[in-house]
């Protein structure tokens, strides 16, 4: 089966619409990825972008730009690297007023039980508290 990395730009597309015939080309491929005809594969740092455009290009409150992402990322044939700690990160995120990339690096410390050295309070926000101060 043939696996492929799906660039920001595709999802924006197709979460949005605002090229419908982008949207629609991204549409045939999440399909395609949903019948099992191919592996379609999301980076973090993709995440990380479609949130920050969500938000920051599309004006979706954070919440709304959270959720459209794990409805994105949450079917099986999707694949994520630690797509439960991303999963995390994301519910997580809409709970909080923190950065997502802090939030993520809070999850993936968790996940890890390793701790966090960062001068950044807003980690000491998050429960179990994983920051050491330098």
């Amino acid at each position: 089966m043939k696996c492929i990395y799906v660039d920001t730009n595709v999802f924006l597309r197709f979460l949005t619409k605002d090229i419908p015939i982008q949207a629609d080309l991204a549409e045939k491929y999440l399909r395609r990825a949903q019948r099992g005809e191919l592996c379609m594969s999301i980076l973090q740092v993709t995440i990380v972008e479609i949130l920050f455009h969500l938000e920051r290009f599309y004006d979706s409150p954070r919440s709304e730009a959270a959720e459209k992402l794990v409805l994105l990322i949450e079917p099986e044939w999707i694949h994520i690297d630690d797509k439960k700690i991303v999963m995390e990160a994301l519910y997580e995120y809409k709970r909080n007023t923190i950065d997502f990339v802090d939030i993520l690096t809070w999850a993936m410390a968790k996940a890890q039980n390793v701790e966090i050295l960062s001068f950044d309070k807003d980690f000491d926000k998050l429960t179990p508290k994983l920051r050491i101060k330098p």
